[in-house]
């Protein structure tokens, strides 16, 4: 998967540095030439990462995103070494920390007193590593992964995959493939299905709160 786009313009950095408003205007530009961007998604499995698995699809999305973003990530694994479950444990307990979820050097102690965690919380990871991190609303973040950004979108994980559950969840979108549908990593299913790509309707109906792009 190539774009005319990807040879003269970075897809890491052709919304770095903009805000919502600057968003919409970009996405139209690329979108004639870049119909059907390459992706960088990683897959990297929630489960086995500690105490807190269940919960860490929000600091394990960000690891992907800030992977698939080109940004260093402390003791990320690559890889099927990488893939496998708990294979990137120590990388996405230290984004818990990061994140303000768990204290540095303790990630069995929650420092929140909710489940999971929120965009927020993802974005003070992504910004501590480096990374930039932009809230923009869902519908935004769709366009955005569409034409090769990273975004991290908050989803209903039973619409997502149309199973019988009920819980929001966070997933890492990125290009598209070649029937345009837009490619994802799902932390939460990452030995089932990986990267899967799902319809631009799909993931609208799927939506459950903001995205974040990153960068």
């Amino acid at each position: 998967m190539t774009s005319p786009l990807h040879t003269t313009l970075s897809r890491r950095t052709a919304l770095r540095g903009l805000g919502v408003i600057g968003l919409a205007a970009a996405v139209g530009q690329f979108a004639t030439s870049q119909a059907h961007a390459a992706s960088d998604l990683v897959v990297i499995d929630q489960k086995g990462t500690g105490r807190w698995g269940p919960e860490n699809c929000g600091p394990t999305s960000a690891v992907i995103a800030l992977v698939a973003a080109g940004r260093r990530v402390e003791h990320y694994v690559s890889g099927a070494e990488g893939s496998a479950r708990g294979g990137n444990a120590r990388a996405v307990q230290e984004m818990r920390a990061r994140c303000g979820l768990s204290p540095w050097g303790d990630p069995t102690i929650k420092t929140v007193d909710y489940t999971g965690a929120y965009l927020g919380d993802l974005e003070t990871g992504i910004r501590d590593t480096d990374g930039t991190a932009t809230r923009a609303l869902y519908e935004e973040g769709l366009e955005a992964a569409a034409h090769g950004s990273v975004v991290i979108l908050h989803v209903h994980h039973g619409r997502l995959l149309g199973e019988d559950a009920d819980y929001g969840h966070f997933v890492v979108a990125q290009g598209e493939d070649a029937g345009g549908n837009i490619l994802v990593s799902d932390p939460g299913r990452a030995q089932r299905i990986g990267i899967t790509g799902y319809s631009h309707d799909h993931l609208l109906q799927a939506r459950q709160g903001d995205s974040t792009i990153v960068s």
